[in-house]
């Protein structure tokens, strides 16, 4: 084989085996960022709604990254609730005072 075709294989496999890595930490990474994400909303959520309870910042912390996510995604629905009540029944604050309870129970439920 000739030299130039040697190093052209010696430099293909090395952009191959470099882009599989990019890969493989640039996924790692987004997961990691999304986590951190996920974390700051679910203690901002307490610091705003909970008077930033320390127990409750406490548990945020020791939570794993799924049970964070499924928390963040229940303040999603949370905030997207309070965007949709309307006032026909229950008024704004009774229904943040049902979501504070009802995460409360979920926090509690976790200790």
């Amino acid at each position: 084989m000739k030299k130039s075709t040697k190093v052209l294989i010696g430099v293909g496999t090395t952009v191959a085996i470099s882009g599989a890595v990019i890969y493989a930490v640039s996924d790692s990474l987004i997961g990691a960022v999304s986590g951190v994400k996920n974390r700051y909303k679910v203690k901002q959520f307490v610091q705003d709604s909970l008077n930033g309870n320390e127990k409750i910042l406490g548990i945020v912390d020791d939570l794993s990254d799924d049970e964070v996510a499924s928390v963040a995604n229940i303040i999603g629905k949370i905030k997207e609730g309070r965007q949709k009540i309307t006032v026909t029944g229950n008024n704004v604050k009774e229904a943040t005072d049902e979501a504070k309870r009802v995460l409360m129970n979920f926090v509690e439920g976790i200790m």
